[in-house]
């Protein structure tokens, strides 16, 4: 089962990662759209699962 400290913990090192990889890819190639999707989408996850929990 995953924990709001387990949840935190990961978009702490995942997100960034997403962010530089999403950088390092060339502007408008597949590999960078699929990386800003995603990493929007846990972004989106995280903010969701804080929001709830109050």
């Amino acid at each position: 089962m995953i924990t709001y400290h387990a949840l935190g913990y990961y978009s702490l090192y995942g997100i960034p990662l997403g962010i530089l990889a999403c950088r390092l890819a060339p502007a408008g190639s597949t590999m960078r759209r699929i990386t800003a999707r995603i990493t929007l989408a846990a972004l989106l996850l995280v903010a969701a699962t804080v929001a709830l929990s109050y």
